[in-house]
């Protein structure tokens, strides 16, 4: 009886995503619309810009929030001590935090901040350094002490986690597998595994975990309803041209999953959404030429960013939407909030009644 509840709640979101008409069948389908225009006005927004505590000889590398109040940026000097940037055998780098959305910024200790190259991650309230050629560093507290895992060690688990509970694993292993990141932070196979000969992406829901991969350009789907302790082979329907990546995007509650597939890193996607038996294929009739980034809202559509603009697809449609943000990566955090960020510009959009508020942090130590 749960399953039949589940594939028929899917059944009515797919009436609100795509559509649905009844007429002759003998007539040729429409001619899709051209591609609307964005909007001309966009909606306001908030402009943080703290102070950064780090000399203007560093130059930031990235930013990185956790939820609508926490957020890291790393920078990073290499080579003279001049601003000019270049190849160097060391570079120096500096860590600050903010816990409130980039109104102020504080620097925190990094443990090792020579190397030959710097990398940060934050992922729930755990921050991740990776030098070049030392290894990894791991805090639970904000950066206050870290655990060290030198270079070639196992992963640390906040880093893994990244990719969630379920994922495709390892670019060492002759054939990648689906395996499942355990509280100690190992990964561990799944009891069963499908037969995918080339696994591109794995990814789960609240009651799924799916398996994608690419046979001659087409997409090869397995779903698991028991957290992989079996596996069925589902369809793609409307599947067409020849895809060289797939990705696929939940909600945050888990619930409503879209498969994106591309033909090339610009060009706009193939769009399908699971609907309890396989994956249907979606319209968005008006939709531009160029893609960024998309991720999945709890009312089941999906945002987008573009080179233009942003703009929601639902209902078989695409349309512009009034957010101030354009040419960067979309990403949804724990909270719910919205983070995109673009060199010393991150955005971080917050649902409020129903409506999206946008905030502007400029992050630069000029």
């Amino acid at each position: 009886m749960r399953g039949r509840n589940l594939v028929a709640a899917a059944a009515a979101v797919l009436v609100l995503l795509g559509g649905c008409s009844i007429g002759d069948i003998r007539r040729p389908p429409p001619t899709p619309p051209p591609p609307t225009s964005p909007p001309a006005t966009l909606a306001g927004f908030e402009v943080r810009h703290g102070s950064v505590p780090v000399p203007p000889s560093y130059h930031l590398q990235n930013v990185e929030f956790v939820n609508q109040a926490l957020g890291y940026a790393l920078f990073d000097r290499c080579g003279s001590t001049s601003a000019a940037p270049g190849p160097a055998e060391s570079c120096s780098a500096a860590v600050v935090r903010t816990d409130d959305g980039g109104r102020s910024w504080h620097q925190v200790y990094h443990p090792h901040p020579e190397g030959k190259g710097h990398q940060l991650y934050a992922v729930d309230r755990r921050l991740v350094l990776h030098v070049d050629p030392d290894g990894w560093y791991v805090s639970n507290d904000g950066g206050v002490t870290y655990a060290h895992t030198p270079e070639g060690g196992p992963i640390p688990a906040a880093y893994r986690a990244l990719s969630g509970e379920f994922q495709a694993c390892c670019d060492s292993d002759k054939k990648q597998r689906v395996m499942r990141l355990r509280a100690d932070g190992s990964l561990v196979p799944t009891k069963a595994q499908p037969p995918i000969a080339d696994l591109r992406t794995v990814s789960s829901s609240v009651h799924w975990v799916y398996a994608v991969g690419l046979v001659e350009g087409r997409p090869e789907t397995w779903v698991s309803n028991d957290a992989g302790d079996t596996w069925r082979q589902v369809a793609v329907g409307g599947a067409s041209g020849r895809l060289e990546a797939v990705h696929i995007d939940v909600d945050r509650g888990g619930t409503f999953a879209w498969m994106t597939g591309q033909t090339d890193l610009i060009s706009w996607p193939s769009l399908f959404y699971f609907d309890g038996q396989g994956w249907r294929a979606m319209t968005a009739s008006g939709h531009p030429d160029r893609f960024i980034s998309g991720v999945v809202l709890e009312d089941a559509s999906l945002a987008v960013t573009t080179p233009d603009r942003a703009g929601l697809v639902s209902g078989g449609l695409f349309q512009w939407v009034d957010w101030p943000i354009s040419d960067c990566f979309l990403r949804l955090l724990a909270d719910g909030t919205l983070f995109c960020a673009a060199g010393p510009v991150s955005w971080l959009g917050v649902a409020f009644g129903g409506k999206w508020t946008w905030i502007k942090v400029l992050v630069g130590n000029e």
